[in-house]
């Protein structure tokens, strides 16, 4: 009977942190704090492939665009026939928060394959679904590098339990799922070998190595006007400085609170260290320009979690004083220091506020049911993940405008929206709860902007429901002289 639930608790731990980002997700998204970018744009490229379209995006900055454009992430082509099963933006969600989740068996039973202490077994399969940048990546919003992440763990058991077919399919849905994971599969790849003299470890590091080069050096050169978007100004490799990898304290807490959440073990074991360096690199170095991808929030940081899994182990494994009870305790404390200082997403299932229902979330639910279903939509950023099934749904952007006379405001210079096509409605919600990232501008701004529409009869008002707000768009602001 012992023996039996042992077996079984791994499915079972998985299955609650399974219950747990899901319901984190679904709360989310339903009190409209989820986004355009990035929910918005995903699950409207994966309703599109679900109908056997291909994936533009009208809610980029750059729209009428394939997503294949910005990033080259076939898994969402791949998970599109569930949206035939469940057609809402929450399959993807679930979808997500499932694959990762369930990957957690990938590291219980690595660490398994190494003979670590049964403590430590469970230990690290806690780290790896606990961890600071899984919990970000999870509850913010879903991206391609959650699925990637996921697979890059059952690429590594397989590889290292010598099941190669296995191997081989989780490292072609790997390098797939993002275009730049192949370089974590070649590093990982090196290490296998340097560590096991398996040939296999070369044949992985050279595939992953030719995928990179199509990709880089033919595909985004070639077939993409102005290249890869998240390179560095004057080229990916034109800013080749170390001093990248330390130069802020954002980067500075992203090695503590890494290292801490497996204890510092791995500096045991510093060849294994490589892949976790190489994946911070491809971010603070290679992608320096990108500025959201530099700390400890957001979907960037998940990438290390199935690596410092790795290299925690194989120090473990090394090192037998390590491998004991002790151990594991002290793996659950390092976890736990982490949870309480960032204040990790899982911590809020324990909070009123995520569970309350504003008065502002129930009048948008109700206005939504007004928005004709074809119609083609202008939306405020938090809005669009609820009206993204549409092909032509654009985002409402705040900029302002310079009038010679006739001045809405009574200034020169006055706020104003700019938007792509050619939408017949506009859908907007000004209630005090939003802030820049939901309106991206500031409230008082947004409002005026809105005001100043209405005044030179860009928009006139079809049905509003307290600050909620649905508008019959009469002609693009930028038609206005």
């Amino acid at each position: 009977m012992k023996k039996t639930f042992i077996c079984i608790l791994p499915f079972l731990i998985c299955f609650a942190f399974f219950i747990a980002y899901s319901t984190l997700r679904i709360v989310r998204h339903d009190h409209y704090q989820s986004f355009g970018f990035d929910l918005g744009i995903n699950d409207q490229i994966v309703w599109e492939y679900s109908k056997l379209k291909a994936p533009i995006t009208t809610i980029d900055h750059v729209p009428f665009i394939s997503k294949l454009n910005v990033h080259v992430e076939f898994i969402y082509a791949l998970i599109s026939p569930f949206y035939w099963i469940w057609n809402n933006v929450e399959t993807l969600l679930i979808l997500g928060a499932g694959v990762f989740c369930f990957s957690g068996l990938a590291i219980y039973y690595l660490a398994k394959q190494y003979k670590l202490h049964i403590w430590i077994q469970f230990a690290l399969l806690f780290a790896y679904l606990m961890f600071y940048g899984v919990q970000n990546a999870l509850w913010f919003d879903a991206h391609s590098i959650t699925f990637a992440t996921a697979f890059i763990a059952w690429f590594l058991y397989c590889l290292v339990c010598r099941k190669t077919k296995w191997a081989i399919l989780f490292f072609i849905l790997t390098i797939t799922a993002k275009e730049n994971l192949a370089a974590q599969t070649f590093l990982i790849s090196v290490v296998y070998f340097i560590t096991t003299k398996r040939k296999i470890g070369i044949y992985f590091a050279v595939a992953s190595l030719v995928y990179l080069g199509i990709i880089f050096g033919i595909y985004f050169p070639s077939f993409v006007n102005g290249g890869y978007r998240f390179e560095n100004p004057d080229g990916l490799f034109s800013n080749l400085n170390p001093l990248l990898m330390i130069d802020t304290t954002e980067k500075l807490q992203v090695y503590l609170y890494t290292f801490l959440s497996y204890g510092f073990l791995s500096f045991l074991n510093p060849l294994y260290l490589i892949p976790v360096f190489g994946n911070l690199a491809s971010y603070f170095v290679l992608g320096s320009n990108v500025s959201t991808a530099q700390g400890l929030f957001l979907q960037y940081r998940i990438g290390l979690a199935p690596l410092m899994s790795w290299a925690t182990i194989a120090t473990i494994a090394k090192y037998k004083w390590l491998n004991r009870k002790t151990v594991a305790i002290y793996l659950i404390l390092c976890i736990l220091v982490v949870q309480y200082a960032l204040h990790l997403p899982l911590s809020y299932l324990s909070k009123q506020w995520f569970w309350t229902k504003s008065q502002a979330v129930k009048n948008m639910d109700k206005l939504i049911a007004y928005v004709p279903k074809n119609a083609s939509l202008v939306s405020q950023n938090n809005i669009t993940p609820h009206v993204s099934h549409r092909y032509n749904i654009f985002t409402l952007w705040p900029t302002t405008k310079d009038f010679k006379k006739n001045s809405p405001c009574g200034k020169i210079t006055c706020n104003w929206f700019r938007w792509a096509g050619d939408p017949q409605y506009l859908i907007v919600d000004t209630s005090s709860e939003w802030d820049i990232r939901h309106l991206l501008a500031n409230r008082d701004e947004y409002v005026d902007g809105l005001r100043n529409l209405e005044k030179e009869q860009i928009i006139s008002m079809d049905k509003q429901i307290g600050n909620a707000m649905l508008y019959k768009v009469n002609v693009n602001p930028e038609d206005i002289k």
